[in-house]
């Protein structure tokens, strides 16, 4: 069977509100102890698969879940089991077969979780969920992970039924999305207590515990895109935005603290910057797809930049403190003292920000109910010419899903037929029927094209990055600044390209765009460096030796943009 499934973290503040908004009607509530085991190697983890044995009340039920067709949904076998007994043979015949006997290394318990449940049913307009609310912890060996989670799974209904009430709460009761799985958490905890237990002297053990806390909340990086190459273009942005989703969820948990609030502060600048690499990617990916795949609402693409800005304004000045200041201050430039983002909202606060969840939810929820058909059909791969882009500057129309005007036409003309045999005919005879059969379309049987709709898009933007001087002012900085921006989702989308043909050879070019990546980027943090001091001249005239050596680094950087900028070929070899 499959289980559809949401989780929200509930924040300590919040916890109280939570057990009293269940027990406003009928509920239950349950202890629940559960063993999960992996071989030491972290096979079934790696295969994002996760066994577990859990006492429930007094029975025991086996489960194994595989990861299902969405971020929701998952792969669930359940068993009864009448004691403690991990029996592997019931997965005979399962679609879990074939990575159970891959195994090289017996399972054995890895890690356990301990917690009471207290939950109950709600029928909404589109579907039935059970609302579930989990405390307690996640253990192995000597460390421990607190539980605090109410869960929205599916009884019966629409997908939808979720989002609408998963919203309700979590505007309501100011909680968290959390993307990671009770077996996520419990993987990463026991390997962190494998590390530790390695370690022999217990001087030693307190360091490797310190790294070890570092290593459990390290800032999610970006990680490779996979795209099955038969997928539609929806399907592969569906699977794309996934991927970037858990990036900006996996940095937002760690700046909302909400494992470690009260405990130990692990947000750190570097996870606000992976978050921003989240945001970019998608942005960058929704251009890639647009007119070729369903989107996003308007709404929710426009959101996102002001989300971008928001952690981009308590990062900027990190940033020129750590990178520009230095600089400046071996330059000559006098000490000075600046202030911080404290004095306006900081990272953490805009990671708990129920707004910014919301939008967190909402992208959830496209990638969960949006349809995998594409708005374009499909063309064959013996086609000479693929569809016309749509140019970059242009206004986009939204596409929204609907039946095409054929098929519209033909559902009327049928059912008008229909209506008009059954209205019976003049006399005593009944008038004669005549049957409507709509015939069986087949659908088009042409191979998917993505990949040369993705170069076509691709070889677009690599001759505006090659021409861009043809037509922009190289005085006004605002230009070097459009270029980075395209230089860095030229970048963000080869990356999507590398997942649909991972076998395929853009090293050369990633090398040269990566190059002249990095020297805009420079570009752009002496620019905002100066933007910075040209603002504090009035009240800190020691800012005036920045302006002045910011000014002429600038006009020196502007040149060796516009010479790395020759490197970068004309056109994009892909094999």
């Amino acid at each position: 069977m499959s289980e559809q499934e949401l989780k929200l973290h509930v924040p300590a503040s919040a916890a109280a509100q939570v057990e009293k908004a269940l027990k406003k009607a009928k509920c239950e509530t349950i202890s629940l102890r559960a063993m999960y085991f992996d071989t030491a190697d972290r096979e079934l983890a790696k295969s994002k698969i996760a066994i577990r044995l859990r006492l429930e009340g007094e029975n025991w039920v086996q489960t194994l879940k595989m990861p299902g067709s969405n971020a929701l949904t998952k792969l669930e076998l359940n068993h009864n089991r009448p004691s403690p007994v991990l029996d592997l043979s019931l997965y005979a015949g399962t679609p879990a077969e074939a990575a159970l006997l891959k195994l090289a290394k017996p399972l054995e318990l890895r890690y356990e979780t301990n917690v009471t449940r207290v939950f109950r049913r709600q029928r909404t307009r589109k579907g039935t969920i059970e609302i579930a609310y989990d405390t307690g912890v996640i253990r192995a060996a000597e460390l421990e992970l607190p539980i605090s989670e109410v869960e929205f799974e599916l009884v019966s209904g629409s997908a939808e039924a979720i989002f609408e009430i998963g919203k309700k709460w979590l505007s309501q009761y100011k909680l968290i999305l959390d993307l990671r799985s009770k077996s996520q958490r419990g993987d990463a905890l026991a390997q962190s207590a494998a590390n530790i237990r390695l370690t022999e002297s217990a001087g030693a053990k307190n360091v490797v515990r310190n790294d070890e806390v570092l290593r459990f909340w390290a800032p999610r990086k970006a990680r490779a895109y996979e795209i099955d190459k038969q997928d539609s273009a929806t399907q592969a942005l569906i699977s794309v935005t996934t991927e970037c989703l858990e990036q900006i969820c996996a940095n937002t948990g760690a700046l909302a603290e909400i494992d470690t609030l009260g405990v130990v502060s692990v947000g750190r600048p570097e996870h606000v910057h992976q978050l921003r690499i989240g945001m970019r990617r998608l942005t960058s990916n929704w251009k890639l797809f647009t007119g070729l795949a369903w989107l996003p609402a308007q709404d929710v693409r426009d959101e996102l930049r002001v989300h971008l800005g928001r952690f981009g304004a308590t990062r900027d000045l990190e940033v020129m403190l750590a990178t520009v200041v230095p600089v400046l201050t071996d330059a000559g430039m006098p000490a000075m003292q600046f202030g911080t983002h404290a004095e306006g909202a900081t990272p953490h606060d805009i990671a708990k920000d129920p707004t910014y969840q919301q939008w967190l939810l909402r992208l959830l929820e496209w990638t969960v109910l949006t349809p995998t058909n594409d708005p374009v059909p499909a063309v064959s791969d013996n086609t000479d010419q693929a569809p016309l882009d749509v140019a970059d500057d242009e206004p986009q129309t939204d596409v929204t899903p609907k039946a095409s005007d054929e098929t519209a036409a033909a559902t009327a003309s049928a059912s008008e037929q229909t209506a008009a045999a059954l209205t019976s005919a003049t006399g005593s005879a009944p008038a004669q029927i005549e049957p409507i059969i709509i015939p069986l379309t087949p659908l088009p049987q042409a191979r998917p094209v993505l990949r040369r709709l993705l170069e076509q898009r691709l070889n677009k933007w690599n001759r505006q990055i090659v021409r861009h001087w043809k037509t922009e002012d190289k005085s006004d900085i605002e230009a070097y600044h459009d270029l980075r921006k395209r230089i860095k989702r030229m970048r963000y989308a080869l990356n999507v390209y590398e997942g649909l043909r991972p076998n395929c050879n853009l090293t050369g070019y990633v090398k040269k765009l990566a190059a002249a990546q990095e020297v805009f980027g420079h570009l752009n943090d002496m620019s905002t460096a100066l933007t910075f001091f040209s603002a504090h001249t009035q009240t800190h005239p020691a800012a005036w030796f920045a302006v002045g050596w910011l000014t002429a680094t600038i006009e020196t950087l502007k040149l060796q943009a516009d010479e790395v900028l020759t490197h970068i070929p004309g056109k994009i070899r892909y094999d």
